[in-house]
């Protein structure tokens, strides 16, 4: 069974059950125009660890500029009214993780944009755990810091194919 058939643990906006949308298996080509592909899966199996299933999960190349270079993001988002959103204002307005290969993690609610002290490519677990504190408290409070992050065990492989895919497209 593939996420994409794999009923969704725990319910999105109002509770109600829904169907994963993140791919679980890509092809080699896909690989080399989304290289950002396995980060993706581990990041959406941590959060799956801790029953903190977001809304949507997409994964792409976006242009940076007009013009100008590529950039590689994966973005997690959890809608307005989200049953996982605890904090009154972040349930109002949704939360969105984002990771860039320009610029790493960023964690959204509304006009509250909070740059984690994280790795670039943190450990999964991290980013579960960045996203779990927003959605009860807020991006960026300063209630509980997480001293160390960790890198993602696969780091290395991930920025070498994102050399790679660099030069191929001159982004």
């Amino acid at each position: 069974m593939s996420a994409v058939d794999e009923p969704r643990r725990s319910g999105g906006a109002g509770g109600e059950a829904g169907k994963s949308i993140h791919p679980m298996t890509v092809d080699d080509a896909t690989r080399a125009v989304l290289p950002q592909l396995a980060y993706a899966d581990a990041v959406w199996a941590a959060h799956e660890t801790l029953e903190l299933i977001p809304d949507a999960l997409e994964t792409g190349v976006r242009a940076e500029s007009p013009g100008g270079g590529q950039e590689l993001f994966i973005r997690l988002e959890w809608l307005p009214g989200h049953d996982d959103l605890l904090h009154p204002a972040v349930r109002r307005d949704g939360l969105t993780v984002e990771w860039s290969h320009l610029a790493g993690w960023i964690v959204r609610s509304g006009a509250d944009v909070h740059a984690p002290p994280v790795d670039q490519l943190a450990a999964p677990e991290a980013v579960a755990w960045l996203s779990m504190h927003a959605a009860l408290c807020r991006p960026g409070c300063a209630c509980a810091k997480r001293e160390d992050s960790g890198r993602w065990e696969h780091a290395v492989y991930l920025e070498i194919a994102i050399g790679h895919y660099t030069e191929r497209t001159g982004g």
